[in-house]
Parts: structure tokens; sequence; C-alpha cells
């Protein structure tokens, strides 16, 4: 295996015409999707499951579903700020 000293080769690959041409039809063919997007997919993340708990309101007996930190809620029942246990 051959040693090659710093500076002998360059260190990255550059495209024929140049990368300044590369980059321009990069984005000329990225400005051309953006324009006429009429693609059948999408390049988002899909969104992660929050977990939830089935709580309970101590004053009306309300069943919500709410993320497993909640300790107090606005009942949409009785409207009030109240406690809620884990049922």
């Amino acid at each position: 295996m051959a040693v090659l000293d710093p500076g002998v080769t360059k260190r990255r690959w550059e495209p024929e015409k140049g990368v300044k041409k590369h980059n321009e039809r990069i984005h000329r063919e990225s400005k051309f999707v953006d324009d006429h997007g009429n693609l059948p997919f999408t390049f988002s993340k899909p969104s992660k499951p929050k977990r939830h708990n089935n709580v309970e309101c101590k004053d009306c007996g309300h069943i919500a579903s709410v993320p497993i930190n909640t300790i107090g809620m606005i009942c949409t029942e009785c409207k009030k700020y109240v406690s809620v246990e884990e049922v």
C-alpha cells in the first residue's frame, strides 16, 4: 500500500464541468420541482406517537386522554381546573 504525501491529490471529487455548473444544475432542478410540485410523495418525517393516559376529573368524573406527565387540566365538562387521577 502506497502512502501519499499531503497535497498530492485533491480532497474531493469535482464534476467534469466544474463545481459551479454542478451546483447551478442542482439548484435549477430543485426550483423546477418546487414550482411544479406535483410529486406523488413528500419528504417529511413521520410524527412520533405520543404516550397518553386516561385520567378522570375528580369533580365530575369525566374521563379524558392526556399526555403522561399531566397532573391537572381544565375539564371540558365542568370547565374548572382540577387535579386528575389515572383510571
